[in-house]
Parts: C-alpha cells; sequence; structure tokens
C-alpha cells in the first residue's frame, strides 16, 4: 500500500512539473502579444547587455526598469505556497517587475523546443523555487551564473499566476553574480 502511495505521488509531481512546462510554453506566446500592447502594467525589463560580473559586483545598467518588489526566492515561494492563498492574495505581482535573490539550485542553459534557458532560485521542498527565464537576447548573461552560489535576478511576473504553485519570472535579467 505504501508503495502505491509512494509511486502515485511520484507520478502527480511529474505531472505537475510536466503540466507547468506546458503552460510556460503556451503562455509565453500570448505573453508577448501582450507585452505588445500591455497598457495596464509595468513593461518587462528591456533586454540589454548586462555589466554584472563573476567576482559578484553587481550592474549599474540604467536600461533595467526598478523592481516593484524585491524579495528573496524563499520568501516569494512561500507566499505563493501558504496555506489557504488564492490567486487575489497573489494580485499584487501581477505585470510586475520583481528582483528575487537566492541560491541556484538548477541551470538549464539550452532552449528545449518553445522552453527559453531558465535558472531556478532555491526555496526548501520538492520541485519549489524561483523559476526565471531568459531571452534568447540575454542567454549570454546566464555564463554568470553557477550552481549552489547565490545571485540576483530581475524578472516580470505576467498575470499567469496559480496559487500553490512556484513563481515563475520571464524576460529575466542578472543584476549580481557571486
Amino acid at each position: 500500500m505504501k508503495q502505491d502511495n509512494k509511486l502515485n505521488v511520484a507520478a502527480g509531481l511529474i505531472a505537475l512539473a510536466l503540466m507547468s512546462l506546458g503552460c510556460g510554453s503556451l503562455m509565453r506566446e500570448s505573453n508577448q502579444t501582450a507585452a505588445n500592447s500591455n497598457t495596464t502594467g509595468t513593461a518587462p525589463p528591456t533586454n540589454s547587455a548586462n555589466n554584472a560580473s563573476n567576482s559578484g559586483t553587481s550592474t549599474t545598467n540604467a536600461k533595467i526598469e526598478k523592481a516593484d518588489f524585491t524579495v528573496t526566492s524563499e520568501e516569494l515561494d512561500k507566499e505563493f505556497h501558504k496555506e489557504g492563498v488564492t490567486d487575489k492574495d497573489l494580485e499584487k505581482y501581477e505585470n510586475k517587475n520583481i528582483a528575487v535573490s537566492g541560491r541556484v539550485s538548477m541551470l538549464v542553459t539550452e532552449k528545449k523546443g518553445t522552453v527559453q534557458p531558465w535558472v531556478t532560485l532555491y526555496a526548501p521542498g520538492v520541485l519549489r523555487g524561483v523559476s526565471c527565464y531568459f531571452d534568447d537576447a540575454d542567454v549570454s548573461q546566464m555564463s554568470k551564473l553557477k550552481e549552489d552560489k547565490m545571485v540576483k535576478v530581475q524578472g516580470f511576473m505576467d498575470d499567469f499566476i496559480v496559487p500553490k504553485v512556484s513563481p515563475r519570472l520571464e524576460h529575466c535579467q542578472v543584476l549580481e553574480a557571486n
């Protein structure tokens, strides 16, 4: 009986991960269209080269818009997973620029089909953390990132927010890398 439960939990987690990736790639196309006509929210960060170096300095690039929120990856993920959280509770993050600092727990630097390269910033738990996706023009910034190192990344949270599912940022820029 316990073995069946473990298999069911594992299958459910895999299904959730695949669904998240699938929804993200479908949403990306509609988000690009929406971003072009975005009049209600703050625009995503401007694509540009970044001045952050591997020695841990921060960027002073004026083309990156000011963050609406600055949080740690653990704080943001915890807010998305807290007991009883609803989409109304998370509405404040819709169409906002968010600067997130945290430890790199996963780094995928190659585009996989329609899924952009991404970095996951650590939060405790299985399939937890903040996923930060980079546009093609900004993938080179990911060379500054190393697994298990602290970073600060800024990205745009669109209006596809799901309570109990870890946050996802688009159009990311590296602000600091150690």
